[in-house]
């Protein structure tokens, strides 16, 4: 028995005292490298040919260096195709295609699609034309499109203002409005920021925007001017549901920032929740280019400890294991100084 116990040390040590760190610290970086080394390379080759028959080589190249990290051994036929995918000509007619896409119908499918689709968002009229879109739609507007164009509006006016300095938010709430009008956002944290947006609009301040916006002339646009129309627009979403939608564009900006742009779309996808939102962002400050690729592995990614049962059990399950070796491994120590003890007190 001692024996096994000394053989079994190097495994159930280090799983108990993981997993003592995940329950005890909620540690999600930790959590999801244990998860991850649960996986075979069966999954992975399922989300290689799954990315690839999508033509999405910014995932695949993340799968395939995802699984070089964890040590899983992959066809050599994987990285032929995305090798071959990532050449110049097949790179030129797929971004090609991307970019008529992103502009001629607002669907973000690539990195350059996004940027296509969003470009206007980074312009006055863009946030103006959506805010002027849904009031005209009152009382059946979309109070999330309005109220993040009326937050992206006043950071619009902000960045012409400050020589950019708000952009980087800019761009985070960019990404959250192009989730929304493409469908993909997720239906759960749609449905968070439609209770945070839905009371949070003022109809005058709205019909103020664009009665400013109607009379500028960008050839004689001046600081008074933009301090005027972003103190109007500061009154279109009240503080609280701005800031909540500030929160969620530095998260999705961190996240763009770390990994792309795709693999903030795919997080807004697939989390349930603004604070699902934040444990993501977190956690691809350490996950970098892998981000995407842990994502499509495990889709539930952003959810906490407590969400994931089987998860939740495995870890419950090597925590005991680590517990009971060592209780066991007291146990023989104390035998072991209770003999040595005794054979000392013959001695003498």
């Amino acid at each position: 028995m001692l024996a096994g116990m000394l053989s079994t040390a190097s495994t159930v040590i280090p799983r108990g005292w993981d997993a003592a760190q995940i329950l005890v610290f909620k540690d999600s970086l930790l959590l999801t490298r244990f998860r991850l080394a649960q996986l075979s390379a069966d999954d992975y080759a399922r989300q290689l040919t799954q990315a690839l028959s999508e033509q999405d080589i910014e995932l695949a190249r993340s799968l395939l260096n995802l699984a070089d990290e964890q040590g899983v051994s992959l066809a050599p036929e994987f990285h032929q195709q995305v090798a071959a995918q990532e050449t110049w000509r097949a790179t030129t007619v797929r971004n090609s295609a991307d970019i008529w896409q992103g502009m001629s119908t607002g669907r973000a499918d690539s990195g350059l699609g996004l940027a296509a689709a969003t470009i206007s968002d980074f312009t006055l009229f863009g946030d103006v034309r959506d805010v002027i879109l849904q009031s005209l739609a009152w009382p059946d507007h979309d109070p999330v499109l309005l109220a993040l164009a009326g937050t992206g509006l006043g950071l619009t006016v902000m960045t012409v203002a400050s020589g950019g300095t708000a952009a980087p938010v800019k761009v985070g709430l960019s990404l959250v409005k192009v989730a929304r009008k493409s469908g993909r956002l997720s239906k759960s944290l749609g449905r968070q920021l439609t209770r945070i947006t839905k009371n949070a609009i003022d109809p005058k301040a709205v019909s103020e925007v664009g009665a400013r916006f109607s009379k500028l002339e960008l050839k004689t646009l001046n600081r008074v001017q933009l301090d005027e129309l972003a103190s109007a627009s500061k009154r279109l979403v009240s503080s609280t549901a701005s800031k909540q939608l500030l929160k969620s564009g530095r998260g999705v900006r961190r996240i763009a920032k770390n990994s792309s742009s795709k693999g903030a779309l795919d997080a807004l996808h697939h989390a349930d929740s603004v604070q699902e939102l934040s444990r993501l962002a977190k956690l691809s400050d350490s996950l970098k280019g892998s981000f995407r690729a842990s994502l499509r592995l495990l889709p539930d990614l952003g959810k906490s400890i407590y969400k994931l049962t089987s998860t939740l059990i495995a870890l419950l399950l090597w925590l005991g294991g680590g517990l009971l070796w060592l209780g066991t491994a007291a146990w023989y120590s104390l035998r072991v100084l209770v003999w040595l003890l005794m054979g000392l007190w013959r001695l003498f």
